[in-house]
């Protein structure tokens, strides 16, 4: 027997251990919500920083969907240069477009009223901390968010293709003249496209904030999630799919099939940490999905700060 004492869990496990058991004690229909875009639970964000040049756009396809994220320049007021910012990436851009979205539902409006502190209050509630390296990044994204045109398009059984082009948000202050430095970051005010806000209303995804918060730290995890979340609890029947439709869905970013398959096992792990009612499975083939309880049991309105 070892002398060597046990090694103490990281604050990251600890925390999401809290998480997790503070899940499982909150009732499904006492859960609270935050909404996606439907569209967005079969095509999505990039994980990590694509690092684009000006021209480029970042692009994913999954079966008949496909997504394109075109950046649009912005002049900087300090500099008077055109600048481009980047494409929005990674779990931060995901949670914070949900907290947009759902203070949009929540006021019924696309012209959403904060309040200057308000970002710090969103970084606590959706599990990330609070403090200022935490608050650079997410105003980063969200400036990413501001300066990106996100087109989604459909193929239709008669070989033609619906196509949205939606910028997102509109009326962010990129360059706050003011204490430019500073992080209290918010106009008064965020507003959204038109034709984004048309979509949000038409086709929200509610999805569980608790098991958002378990899975606030893996933007895989956060997509396999969006895409159980919309599926199963409208399975007739198993779905099957095979580990390439697996990979072509969840792993762009990973070349070689062993290494997602190591990966994709470790991300259901988690997601079944999360959504532990959710029915799928595995083997040497692919995955196999079958009918599942939704992870949100009726409509709610999230307590935003």
């Amino acid at each position: 027997m070892s002398d060597k004492p046990n090694k103490k869990p990281s604050r990251y496990a600890e925390s999401r251990t809290r998480l997790v058991m503070e899940s499982f004690h909150t009732p499904a229909d006492e859960r609270e919500h935050l909404y996606m875009p439907v569209a967005l639970a079969h095509v999505y964000f990039p994980r990590r920083d694509a690092k684009l040049g000006p021209t480029e756009s970042w692009k994913h396809q999954s079966g008949n969907f496909s997504l394109r994220i075109k950046q649009v320049s912005v002049e900087n007021p300090r500099t008077g240069q055109d600048e481009f910012l980047g494409v929005p990436f990674g779990p931060k851009a995901r949670l914070l477009l949900g907290i947009i979205n759902t203070m949009a539902l929540q006021q019924g409006s696309n012209k959403i009223d904060i309040e200057a502190d308000t970002l710090p209050k969103f970084l606590h509630k959706i599990g990330l901390t609070d403090g200022g390296n935490q608050l650079s990044q997410a105003r980063n994204q969200i400036a990413r968010l501001a300066t990106s045109i996100i087109s989604v398009s459909y193929k239709q059984e008669d070989g033609s293709s619906l196509q949205a082009n939606l910028p997102i948000v509109k009326g962010f202050d990129l360059f706050p003249q003011a204490h430019p430095n500073q992080l209290l970051l918010w106009k008064r005010n965020i507003v959204l496209s038109l034709d984004y806000w048309d979509e949000l209303q038409k086709h929200p995804l509610p999805l569980s904030l608790e098991h958002l918060r378990i899975l606030s730290g893996n933007a895989r995890a956060i997509d396999f999630y969006s895409f159980l979340a919309y599926r199963l609890h409208s399975l007739n029947r198993p779905l099957f799919l095979t580990w390439a439709t697996m990979k072509e869905i969840f792993g762009g970013d990973i070349e070689a099939m062993n290494n997602f398959k190591r990966k994709m096992r470790e991300t259901a792990g988690l997601v079944k940490l999360a959504y532990r009612d959710a029915r799928f499975s595995c083997d040497g083939e692919g995955w196999t999905f079958e009918n599942s309880p939704a992870p949100i049991i009726k409509k709610q309105t999230l307590l935003l700060p």
